[in-house]
């Protein structure tokens, strides 16, 4: 998934972080697409299929974001975005 001015700027909106520089943000958003990746989702090809995916990249970049600071482990991913991913999981077994 190539990552463009316009992706970020959306996450950034989603995540209320306009002002936030675009280098602390892009590690982040690359992060969820991995996490994505890593978990068998691929990247849509069309904008109608990335509604969902681009919502789970949002998400992800933002929970990222909030426990960027956290010392002492991995924070859960939030309880809603889990049926979310498992949704684009199974899209994604079916159309291989």
């Amino acid at each position: 998934m190539t990552i463009t001015p316009e992706i970020i700027a959306g996450v950034k909106s989603y995540m209320h972080a306009e002002d936030e520089a675009d280098a602390v943000i892009l590690p982040l958003i690359m992060a969820a697409v991995e996490y994505l990746d890593h978990a068998g989702i691929e990247a849509p090809e069309t904008q109608e299929e990335s509604e969902s995916y681009m919502l789970c990249v949002k998400a992800l970049t933002l929970h990222y974001y909030d426990h960027r600071d956290s010392v002492n482990g991995e924070a859960p991913i939030p309880l809603g975005l889990r049926p979310i991913i498992n949704q684009l999981k199974l899209c994604s077994i079916a159309n291989r």
